[in-house]
C-alpha cells in the first residue's frame, strides 16, 4: 500500500467508526499514525540496507504507542495507534511474521537494498495496491466533501488546528 491508500483508508475507517460518537476526534492523529511506520522505517531501510518494514511495522511498536496512550496527557496517542494498526493491516504484515512479531524470531531484520524499480513495478502492476490507492483517494475526497473542506483555507485550518467547518456537518444533517 502507498500514501493515498494508507491515509484514505485509515481516515475512512476512523470516520466510519466515529460516525455516531458524541466525542469529536482529531483526525490528524489518525492520519499521522497511518503513515508513521513508513516515515520511520523507509529512511532507516535506505540507510541500513535492510527491508523497508522494520521496527515501526511491529506489534511491539504498536503496543508501545497504545501503552503510552494511557497517560492522561497523551490520550490522543490512541488515535495514532489506530492509524498505525490500519497501516499494519493494509500492509498485510502477517505475511512477514519475523517483522510483525519482532523480536520473537530474532533480533535481526532481512536485508533488502532499496530498489526504485520494484517500488514502481508494485505501483503499476499490483491490483491490491492500485485498488487501495483508488479507495484511499475516494475516502479522502469523501471526508473532505462531507466535512466542508472545500477550499485551501479550510484545508489549512484543518491541518493547522484540526478544526472542521460546521457547515459541512450541518449540510449532511439536512439531507
Amino acid at each position: 500500500m502507498f500514501l493515498l491508500g494508507h491515509l484514505g483508508i485509515g481516515l475512512g475507517l476512523a470516520w466510519l467508526l466515529s460516525w455516531k460518537s458524541p466525542t469529536r476526534i482529531d483526525y490528524r492523529f489518525v492520519l499521522f499514525g497511518a503513515i508513521l511506520p513508513d516515515l520511520i522505517d523507509k529512511p532507516l531501510a535506505y540507510i541500513t540496507g535492510l527491508d523497508s518494514r522494520l521496527w515501526a511495522h511491529t506489534f511491539l511498536f504498536l503496543f508501545a504507542i497504545l501503552a503510552l496512550s494511557f497517560v492522561p496527557a497523551l490520550r490522543n496517542l490512541r488515535l495514532v495507534g489506530f492509524g498505525v494498526a490500519t497501516h499494519l493491516l493494509l500492509d498485510l504484515i502477517w505475511f512477514q511474521p519475523a517483522v510483525v512479531l519482532y523480536p520473537a524470531y530474532g533480533w535481526t531484520f532481512p536485508p533488502a537494498p532499496f530498489n526504485v524499480d520494484r517500488w514502481f513495478d508494485t505501483l503499476l502492476h499490483d491490483p491490491y495496491v492500485q485498488i487501495g490507492e483508488i479507495v484511499g483517494f475516494v475516502a479522502l475526497i469523501a471526508f473532505a466533501w462531507a466535512h466542508g473542506i472545500r477550499s485551501w483555507k479550510t484545508l489549512r485550518d484543518f491541518i493547522a488546528h484540526g478544526t472542521l467547518p460546521l457547515f459541512g456537518l450541518v449540510q449532511l444533517q439536512k439531507d
